[in-house]
């Protein structure tokens, strides 16, 4: 897996939260910090994919490529969520475990 297609992938994520985010007003305190929560994650992905720019990839890193396929699937999931506060839960859990792999696909892929 080139460190491309995964810039690639993460990009798609943050796009699909910042849609999720500009689409929707929240009416009630919950579901303002339930857009910051999404807010914090895009802001991580960000973080991560200007981390990924500034490194050295390893590309031969050892379960790289089963990290990046669940990224992907996570991916997936992510644009087919309708974009509305309906679904703003699923969408924190999504963006949850994307963190979570992007913190191990960091952690063993960047050669700092």
């Amino acid at each position: 897996m080139k460190g491309l297609d995964i810039l690639n992938n993460l990009e798609e994520q943050r796009d699909q939260l910042s849609e999720m985010i500009i689409n929707n007003t929240p009416v009630n305190k919950t579901q303002m910090e339930q857009l910051q929560t999404l807010m914090d994650q895009r802001d991580a992905i960000t973080g991560a994919i200007n981390q990924i720019i500034a490194s050295k990839f390893n590309e031969a890193a050892a379960g790289l490529a089963e990290k990046v396929s669940a990224l992907e699937k996570l991916t997936e999931k992510l644009k087919k969520l309708n974009k509305t506060m309906d679904n703003i839960d699923n969408a924190i859990k999504i963006g949850d475990q994307i963190i979570g792999l992007i913190t191990s696909i960091v952690a063993i892929a960047l050669i700092l």
